[in-house]
């Protein structure tokens, strides 16, 4: 167990009002809670519960540090929750670097409706023909035809394309 932990254990047995209650919370025995929160005394130097056999008092330090770990605990789940959400919905700037045949003919017709089905992407496009480094331009996609070479990049092939060549008898 680790800081967060014994806080944990802190702030769920005073909120609770007892070992039991949080230990059933927090899927642990009594007495592991009990020796958590001692932990955290002893790291600490104070004495932050005077404990009964019936109840739980914050002492004037114990108060002071319930109410700032109540804060932390709530910032640490506000982190956690906002990381999660960028796991169900993709957000954030996508920085794309594409040929000018592919980019003027594929992707950008196909950005409206991307864009729609993802309100919170801002895209970036750049197009170009010449040859890039990709890390150094701060691309996180590239489209590009052709062979890849040697790279530690990621590459997938996404189409076929064909090209032919037109011209008129004159």
């Amino acid at each position: 167990m680790n800081g967060a932990s014994e806080m944990t254990a802190f702030v769920r047995a005073v909120e609770l009002g007892g070992f039991s209650n949080a230990a059933r919370e927090l899927e642990l025995t009594p007495s592991a809670i009990s020796k958590l929160v001692t932990r955290l005394e002893d790291r600490l130097g104070v004495r932050l519960l005077n404990r009964t056999t019936r109840r739980l008092a914050l002492t004037p330090e114990g108060e002071a540090y319930f109410h700032r770990c109540q804060r932390i605990l709530a910032d640490i789940r506000d982190a956690e929750d906002e990381v999660a959400r960028f796991r169900s919905e993709p957000r954030g700037l996508l920085r794309i670097n594409v040929g000018t045949a592919f980019g003027m003919h594929q992707l950008t017709p196909a950005l409206p409706e991307f864009l729609a089905r993802h309100p919170e992407i801002q895209v970036e496009l750049t197009v170009t023909d010449r040859v890039v480094d990709l890390i150094e331009e701060g691309a996180d996609l590239g489209i590009r035809l052709g062979t890849l070479p040697d790279s530690s990049l990621v590459a997938r092939k996404i189409c076929e394309l064909e090209r032919v060549v037109c011209a008129s008898p004159a």
